[in-house]
């Protein structure tokens, strides 16, 4: 199976991206998802984070302060990287299994959205990774509008991630999302041929191994 990862930066239209090739038959992991499904009310994980982080991080029904969270981890790198060490080993793990199963299922490419895929250190674990860009001064203006939030709180919250233009650089195919829907629709069917001729590759060296 092609594993490909598919990343951006805040407000670039990775979502979009990621519907539209879920869109054209190809199964999409959401790293968000599975790392909220971790944390869920009475998971291991999410024991873990109170022992660590204390009382205050949980709502009133016991389940994850999402906010209250992000606001302890947000500007302090150790503890972001301590939760980091909870989450992402049952995240990779449930991640794997899923791909196992679309394997068994026929499928021979999967697609698996992972938001901060770069500062993660998570690229090695795809075949190829494709980057949703859009300009930063572009990322900042839509997160504004879509946020209701100062240009100052838009700028913080990307000073946070890894600068687009270098997730660019590093991504071995790359969606423009600066245009209309269409043209980021005809890139993505683009791509889309590259992985069916990619993921065939991948399965006649598999065969011819054997």
């Amino acid at each position: 199976m092609l594993v490909v990862g598919l990343t951006g930066g805040i407000a670039s239209g990775k979502s979009t991206v990621s519907r539209m090739f879920a869109d054209q038959g190809i199964p999409v992991i959401c790293a968000d998802e599975l790392a909220r499904d971790a944390v869920r009310p009475g998971s291991d994980a999410l024991e873990e984070i109170r022992s660590t982080f204390g009382e205050d991080v949980l709502d009133e029904h016991g389940g994850l302060d999402r906010a209250a969270m992000a606001r302890l981890v947000f500007h302090n790198a150790t503890k972001r990287k301590l939760l980091e060490s909870i989450i992402h080993p049952r995240v990779a793990e449930e991640q794997q299994e899923r791909l196992r199963r679309l394997e068994l299922e026929g499928h021979r490419i999967a697609i698996i959205d992972v938001p901060l895929l770069y500062e993660s250190g998570w690229e090695k674990a795809f075949d190829l990774v494709i980057v949703v860009y859009v300009p930063a001064e572009v990322q900042e203006h839509r997160l504004m509008a879509r946020d209701k939030i100062s240009r100052e709180d838009a700028r913080s919250r990307l000073d946070a991630q890894m600068p687009i233009e270098k997730k660019k650089k590093l991504a071995d195919r790359v969606v423009d999302n600066t245009g209309g829907m269409k043209h980021t629709l005809d890139q993505v069917k683009s791509i889309m041929e590259e992985l069916e001729a990619l993921a065939h590759s991948k399965a006649q060296i598999r065969a011819d191994s054997k």
